[in-house]
């Protein structure tokens, strides 16, 4: 598995996902309201927080995995923007882009069928910078 043999389709669709993230969800939001981005990823982290709450009274199985899954990548992606600086956002859809490839890449190539695959996957994903 890791990501199903991940291609670049795959990765332009992440990529324009994040951006879209950042530039509407942050910057765009923060211009109209007048605010700093810090407050603008707050209220989008709460928001989505609420959200959250909410998901499993989504009656469709998948939809409301999906749902959930979409919801807590878009979280996990904020935080990592709001950590790494919103000015560098570029940076770290590149490292995240670079990050996935290398997850499939690495799986892939070198340790699929390995009785320890995914174990030795996550030691090689903790090397990544």
């Amino acid at each position: 598995m890791p990501l199903c043999g991940f291609n670049q389709k795959m990765l332009d669709g992440l990529d324009n996902f994040q951006k879209g993230l950042v530039e509407h969800g942050i910057i765009h939001r923060s211009n109209i309201k007048k605010q700093d981005f810090e407050k603008t990823i707050h209220k989008e982290l709460d928001d989505m927080k609420r959200f959250q709450d909410e998901i499993p009274n989504i009656k469709d199985s998948e939809i409301r995995e999906i749902t959930k899954a979409l919801t807590d990548y878009a979280c996990a992606f904020y935080k990592l923007v709001k950590k790494n600086g919103i000015e560098d956002y570029e940076k770290t859809i590149k490292f995240l882009n670079k990050f996935y490839f290398e997850m499939d890449e690495k799986y892939y190539s070198e340790l699929e069928g390995d009785a320890e695959d995914m174990k030795k996957l996550v030691v090689h994903l903790n090397t990544l910078k």
